[in-house]
C-alpha cells in the first residue's frame, strides 16, 4: 500500500486490493478473481499477473446484480 511520505500513514485511494475487497463481500479473494475472470465484475489491472484494483461502487453493484431475493 503507498504511504503518505510527510506522515508514514496510508495514502488515501478509492481503490481496494483484491483481499480488500473480498472483505468488502464477505466473500473468498477466489471469488472476486472468478468473477473478473467471467466478466461480471470490473476491476482494473495493474502491473503483474494477478494485480487488481476495485472500486467500492464496483463491488457494491456486482453484488447487487448477483442478489437473487428469497
Amino acid at each position: 500500500m503507498a504511504t503518505d511520505m510527510t506522515t508514514n500513514h496510508p495514502a488515501q485511494t478509492p481503490w481496494l486490493t483484491v483481499a480488500e475487497a473480498a472483505d468488502r463481500a464477505r466473500c473468498g479473494p477466489k471469488l472476486i478473481y472468478r468473477e473478473v475472470k467471467a466478466g461480471r465484475l470490473k476491476a482494473a489491472k495493474v502491473g503483474g499477473r494477478r494485480e487488481l484494483r476495485l472500486l467500492p461502487e464496483w463491488i457494491d453493484a456486482w453484488l447487487t446484480a448477483a442478489t437473487t431475493v428469497q
